[in-house]
């Protein structure tokens, strides 16, 4: 034996003394350092075996109480002795014997009388393979242990990762969990418990519509079974009624968890409470509708003061016209006449505001149609220079126009068009000083486009002012600006305009330069095409 291994105990079992004598300085000489046991009774072997474990047994066949052959089945049964090496020493004749100590369990067996050389290899041979058997074993109780030990410590790690898992979904603000095929749940975090006024585990293994009343878990149910149907994912949208007596709105979203064979085995759902967002749309909606009436009752109360008022304006513009063109006779008075041009333009310019808001009131209330027809778009320009000529001569600014583009025939509603012009021309002969210059630009972009602007060499604006000037009652102030009467409604109607048109507005200006007004208006609205003229006036 080498040094370190441990030493073999040798069981000897014959009821002739000079046998196992035979046997026991045999088996000294094998294992010197081992334990030779011998009894000459098999009951007496089997009590101490009921204490011991050997590493090879050595049986005589015919022996008192009981034979090799059920001796060994009973040895068998011991704990620890299933593959413990067993040989039996018959006679020749006993052919029988040795099958039946075979079939009982044993290993090997030794023909009697044995060649001493013969017993040595066989008993040195068992004494190894048993030796080799407890390695074995060894290595495998290792093996084990430590298969054991990585299970226990995969465990842990799965039941932490189960914990911070449970931790993260518990914290999650909807409500999670997952049924079987049975409609059973499997799992369901804090909030579903909550909101189903239910404790965890009392929940595990109901079906959904227990634990989650009213429509919600009866549609659940209804969803889950689709899915496990073949379906990919559902959504619910519908009003609870859960045991707390709160009625709560929840947005729920369903997905499969499939098996290794690809089967739907299991459904997770995840519900948000959209009780607040609900309630707040509701609201949105009747603040709408409420913003909605309340523009229909402006838009209405403007139009009706606005009629009411244009009746007496007409009156006065009409008798106050009369009496400055002094059509009945002549005034007494110089300054009379003073006081009828400004009655005359106060009226007028009242009017114009009257105007304004009626229009603004109708493009609100989606009243103000086009009355489009094929126009001339040049004469349409010189008809409107013409009218701002008076205003423009008293302030001392000079008017011009420049066409290169196709602008006839053009497609539009010539009033409408003719007021934005006007408006433009207007506002530019305003804010000019005297000897400044207005210009109208008829041009042609890369699309085919026309694009009708006004460019002035007045005070100009800030970026910050174009956004309130084209703000409705948004008015500019500046010491010129102040020395002008105004509402600010002039842009915001021309912009309304143009955009009915199916145009686009664009201003550039600078504070001290100037400013230009550009309409861009659809190559749609061209009836034929002509060449390109340029005229200067």
């Amino acid at each position: 034996m080498r040094k370190g291994e441990p030493m073999a105990t040798i069981l000897i079992l014959d009821d002739r003394v000079t046998n196992r004598r035979i046997l026991e300085r045999l088996a000294k000489v094998l294992e010197p350092e081992g334990e030779v046991v011998s009894f000459a009774d098999p009951l007496d072997a089997l009590d101490w075996l009921d204490r011991h474990t050997p590493d090879l047994v050595i049986s005589d066949y015919k022996m008192p109480n009981l034979n090799a052959s059920q001796f060994i089945e009973r040895f068998r049964d011991l704990p620890g002795c299933i593959d413990v090496p067993v040989m039996v020493i018959t006679v020749y004749e006993d052919v029988d014997f040795r099958y039946k100590a075979l079939e009982a369990g044993a290993t090997d067996f030794l023909l009697s009388p044995f060649d001493h050389r013969e017993f040595k290899v066989r008993v040195s041979n068992l004494l190894k393979l048993r030796k080799q058997q407890l390695i074995i074993q060894a290595r495998a109780y290792d093996l084990e242990q430590r298969l054991a030990e990585d299970h226990q410590h995969m465990e842990e790690l799965r039941l932490a990762s189960q914990e911070r898992l449970r931790t993260v979904i518990d914290a999650v603000p909807a409500m999670i969990y997952a049924v079987d095929r049975d409609n059973r749940l499997l799992f369901l975090n804090s909030q579903a418990a909550q909101l189903a006024g239910v404790s965890v585990p009392s929940a595990i293994g109901q079906r959904a519509q227990e634990v989650f009343p009213s429509a919600f878990g009866r549609e659940s149910e209804k969803l889950d079974a689709q899915i496990f149907n073949g379906g990919e994912e559902a959504r619910i949208y519908e009003q609870l009624l859960f045991r707390n007596g709160h009625e709560q709105v929840m947005l729920a979203t369903k997905r499969p968890i499939k098996g290794a064979d690809g089967s739907n085995q299991n459904v997770v759902t995840v519900a948000f409470d959209i009780t607040e967002r609900k309630q707040a749309e509701q609201e949105l909606l009747v603040a709408k509708n409420q913003a909605e009436e309340a523009s229909r009752s402006k838009s209405e109360f403007l139009a009706n003061v606005s009629h009411e008022l244009r009746t007496p304006l007409n009156a006065i513009l009409g008798f106050s016209d009369i009496m400055k063109r002094e059509m009945l006779g002549p005034i007494g008075s110089p300054r009379y006449r003073e006081y009828l041009r400004d009655i005359n333009g106060s009226a007028g310019h009242l009017l114009n505001i009257i105007d304004d808001i009626l229009d603004l009131s109708k493009i609100d209330a989606g009243q103000m149609e086009l009355c489009e027809d094929p126009l001339d778009l040049a004469q349409l320009i010189d008809d409107t220079l013409i009218l701002a000529e008076g205003p423009a001569a008293e302030a001392g600014v000079s008017l011009s126009r420049r066409f290169c583009a196709e602008t006839l025939p053009f497609l539009g509603d010539e009033t409408k068009l003719k007021r934005v012009l006007l408006n433009l021309l207007s506002n530019g002969i305003k804010f000019s000083q005297p000897h400044g210059k207005v210009a109208v630009l008829v041009e042609q972009d890369k699309e085919d486009c026309l694009v009708l602007s006004v460019e002035d060499q007045g005070i100009g604006m800030t970026e910050a002012e174009i956004k309130l000037a084209v703000s409705r009652f948004g008015l500019v102030q500046s010491a010129m600006t102040r020395q002008h009467q105004g509402t600010g409604l002039g842009l915001p109607l021309l912009i309304n305009l143009t955009e009915m048109h199916g145009g686009t507005w664009r201003i550039q200006s600078e504070r001290g330069v100037g400013t230009k007004v550009s309409l861009r208006f659809p190559a749609e609205r061209y009836l034929q095409r002509r060449p390109r003229i340029e005229l200067v006036k």
